[in-house]
């Protein structure tokens, strides 16, 4: 159920790594808005070696979860891991019992916008070629084409996973450095909610904008259900 303005809302939110907990409590600070966070960092360790999960697994996995947050008497679910977002169909959206939103969804309705060439970095080789199916069929529905080449932060994710924190951010600073040298026209965007505070401390030294999933995100949630603002 969708609070009305007189009570403030509470979204359920799943993460693949906790480091997303502080980035949706920053994003969501403005707004009259209980944040609950789940962690569930299965899906990433795939990429650490661990052996792979089916996709009917994992997506089993995620029903599970998002049955277990809608009990929990929320307003909204956020997936900001954009492995579990991949795994939303049709079907689980309409199974929900709360709007759902994922951290590419609203991206990527800003992302088929662009006419223009532009750049997508990523960090999380395991999500690039689901990211890029998903985009180019919600693109394709709507009659666009956007051109997006995609560039990847090598080794990067890794260092994420180990919690090495500054390692992480300097290695995405350089990627963002790289391509703002490379494509200094073009419009560059990042994929992985990681990489936000990163792609807006470049933006603000180097007086150009990168693009992000949490401006799009926080628009569409505040909008939908709608949010208050504090006072």
């Amino acid at each position: 159920m969708v609070q009305n303005n007189q009570w403030n809302a509470r979204i359920a939110c799943l993460h693949g790594h906790y480091s997303n907990i502080s980035l949706l409590s920053d994003a969501f600070a403005a707004f009259d808005v209980e944040l609950i966070h789940f962690v569930d960092p299965g899906l990433l360790l795939q990429n650490a070696g661990v052996p792979v999960h089916t996709t009917e697994q994992a997506q089993a996995k995620l029903r599970e979860q998002l049955n277990w947050m809608q009990s929990c008497a929320i307003d909204a679910i956020v997936i900001t891991c954009t492995q579990y977002a991949a795994l939303v169909t049709p079907e689980v959206e309409a199974t929900a019992t709360v709007p759902l939103f994922t951290i590419d969804g609203p991206f990527f309705h800003e992302l088929a916008r662009h006419s223009e060439p532009q750049v997508l970095l990523f960090s999380n080789p395991a999500t690039v070629q689901p990211t890029m199916e998903r985009l180019v069929k919600l693109a394709h529905s709507h009659n666009l084409h956007p051109e997006v080449q995609v560039s990847l932060v090598e080794n990067a994710f890794a260092l994420l996973m180990e919690n090495k924190q500054e390692a992480y951010r300097e290695a995405v600073k350089e990627a963002l450095h790289q391509l703002h040298q490379m494509f200094p026209d073009q419009p560059i965007a990042v994929a992985q909610l990681s990489m936000a505070p990163v792609a807006d401390q470049f933006a603000k030294e180097n007086g150009c904008k990168i693009s992000h999933p949490l401006h799009s995100l926080t628009s569409k949630v505040s909008a939908t259900l709608p949010l208050l603002l504090n006072r």
